[in-house]
């Protein structure tokens, strides 16, 4: 292999890897939620690390996501002897400002779901009223919480961590 081949495969994988679709949102990538954090080669390219960072750590698709990626990785490697390991990392943490701003527009529209970030709060999806009142930590998964639109009167999906002291979602 040449001293080339290991940036190269890396690229390669990088490239497919970041193609993977979310299982629960089949229409967005793992790279567009920001799961997707490092790819790394051996120096002699016969091992690969994908280190990805669980929106949580007790999310039951973790293993939906490693079965998914491993797959994308060998697909890439075209045929070469090389070991994949996929590893879930707990530094840097998660949270709703990974989300590329393409995907937080496609949520919205597509699924009804609101971000929330450090830099912005959750509106709603369906009327785009700002003002949410909190009903629920937890919503159909436990990393999305339950907000009400008082102005659309409609339930609102939320991604990211409600700032208040009584908060217990996960970020």
């Amino acid at each position: 292999m040449s001293a080339d081949a290991p940036a190269g495969l890396v690229a390669a994988i990088r490239r497919s890897v970041s193609m993977v679709c979310d299982p629960e949102y089949p229409e967005v990538t793992i790279s567009e939620l920001g799961i997707l954090e490092r790819v790394s080669a051996a120096g002699d390219g016969s091992a690969v690390r994908i280190e990805l960072v669980p929106t949580m750590l007790g999310c039951p698709a973790l293993d939906v996501i490693a079965r998914d990626v491993t797959d994308a990785a060998r697909a890439a490697c075209a045929g070469a002897d090389v070991s994949i390991e996929v590893a879930f990392i707990d530094d840097p943490v998660w949270t709703a400002d990974r989300i590329a701003p393409s995907a937080v527009s496609f949520l919205a529209r597509e699924y009804s779901v609101a971000v929330r970030s450090r830099s912005a709060d959750a509106s709603c999806p369906i009327c785009g009223s700002a003002v949410l009142e909190h009903r629920s930590d937890f919503g159909p998964t436990p990393c999305r919480s339950v907000e009400w639109c008082p102005q659309c009167r409609n339930p609102v999906e939320v991604v990211g961590r409600v700032d208040s002291p009584t908060s217990r979602i996960p970020a």
